[in-house]
């Protein structure tokens, strides 16, 4: 079995305060090594950004007209 490791990504706006948006997960290669490439990263701002525009169309559709 792969040995992975999850990297917590964080995001601070202005001067709020500091919130996990999301993680990212990287195994190992064959020799023991993690590497985190731009495309991890990548992944996981949109994964959050897609929760976020789902999470915003649910409040639009719910909001009264």
């Amino acid at each position: 079995m792969a040995a992975t490791v999850n990297i917590p990504v964080y995001l601070t706006l202005g001067t709020g305060s500091v919130t996990e948006i999301g993680t990212i997960e990287i195994e190992a290669d064959a020799e023991g090594k993690f590497t985190l490439t731009t495309f991890d990263v990548s992944a996981a701002l949109r994964e959050t950004a897609d929760a976020m525009e789902a999470a915003a169309k649910e409040a639009e559709d719910a909001a009264p007209e």
